[in-house]
């Protein structure tokens, strides 16, 4: 399929997959961690999937200014303020909500990135405030390319889509997966698993893990909609499957952490020495474990949980975290 061959090189793939033997034993299952937080450096996390074919299409087009948008804290504006300078484009980012100049914000403005400041309700109708922007751009001699909030369009789905070729190649050498889990905020990454399962023709459950205030019926339809957008860009014709979406694990607001968040990023540094953030994947991770604990995942499975970056980010929570810590 020519569409995933137009891309760019800049992640480290395939990354680890890692047993968590600690949280298994615990929990009954043969759970497993795949490490999407190791695939670069400053890039790294999930969106590096989905920014090398974003990214090969704005390059491909001759574009010279990238704008997205996000969280004050984003993880996807960090990687794409990254890697849109190292290709020699400049990039604005639209950010939302208040942060201290560090974390991800420090990243970005230390890489040049030109932040714009956006209310709640400006983010509301984003596409509309960046496209606004773009034809200012344009006006004065530029060539603009829009990446929509987490890179989640029908060219993004490709990035864990791809994704999912290396799950095959471990399973032809190891053990089948029963459920991949992963957090979910625009739908691209479990979406793109989703395509992913038809491309190459495997079976496991997807699972996601909703850390948005938008409900888990509004997620499924804009899958839907993502998957039929891919369907008529690229002349395929898949099917319109939406895997499970579960809700109650956004806490009071998104990218606003709870005390049982801070919890879970304590414990599972500690058991299996890996660092979850406190927006994505230290939500998902509990939501993950609920679902074991009530049989929704039965015991014995052997699940995946997809690890999608965002350490970077911890550090704007750094006061919060050290009521965590024990001596």
């Amino acid at each position: 399929m020519n569409f995933l061959s137009k891309r760019l090189s800049l992640g480290i793939f395939p990354t680890p997959i890692e047993s968590m033997r600690e949280v298994s034993k615990e929990l009954g299952v043969n759970l497993f961690l795949k490490r999407d937080d190791l695939d670069e450096f400053l890039g790294s996390g999930n969106k590096v999937r989905k920014l090398e074919f974003l990214l090969y299409e704005a390059k491909n087009e001759s574009c010279d200014v990238v704008l997205t948008a996000g969280g004050m804290q984003s993880n996807h504006c960090r990687a794409t303020a990254y890697f849109s300078k190292r290709l020699g484009m400049d990039v604005e980012l639209f950010l939302f909500g208040q942060s201290e100049m560090q974390g991800n914000l420090l990243i970005d403005k230390l890489l040049g990135a030109n932040v714009h400041s956006i209310t709640h309700e400006e983010y509301d109708h984003i596409m509309d405030v960046m496209s606004e922007r773009a034809n200012e751009l344009k006006n004065s001699g530029k060539r603009p390319y829009i990446i929509p909030p987490g890179g989640s369009n029908a060219t993004g789905l490709l990035g864990y889509a791809k994704m999912v070729e290396e799950l095959k190649v471990w399973e032809e050498r190891n053990t089948s997966f029963d459920y991949v889990v992963c957090a979910t905020g625009t739908a691209g990454t479990i979406g793109g698993l989703e395509l992913g399962k038809q491309i190459y023709e495997d079976d496991f459950k997807v699972l996601g893990i909703n850390v948005t205030k938008i409900n888990a019926s509004q997620l499924e339809e804009k899958m839907k909609n993502l998957m039929k957008d891919f369907n008529t860009k690229y002349g395929t014709n898949f099917k319109l499957e939406v895997p499970k979406v579960v809700d109650g694990y956004v806490g009071q607001d998104y990218a606003v952490p709870s005390d049982e968040d801070f919890k879970v990023i304590r414990e599972v540094a500690l058991k299996e020495h890996v660092i979850l953030d406190p927006v994505y994947t230290a939500k998902a991770f509990k939501g993950m474990e609920d679902l074991i604990k009530r049989g929704e995942i039965p015991q014995n499975s052997n699940v995946l949980f997809i690890h999608t970056g965002g350490t970077f980010g911890i550090f704007a929570f750094a006061n919060q975290l050290k009521d965590y810590m024990e001596g």
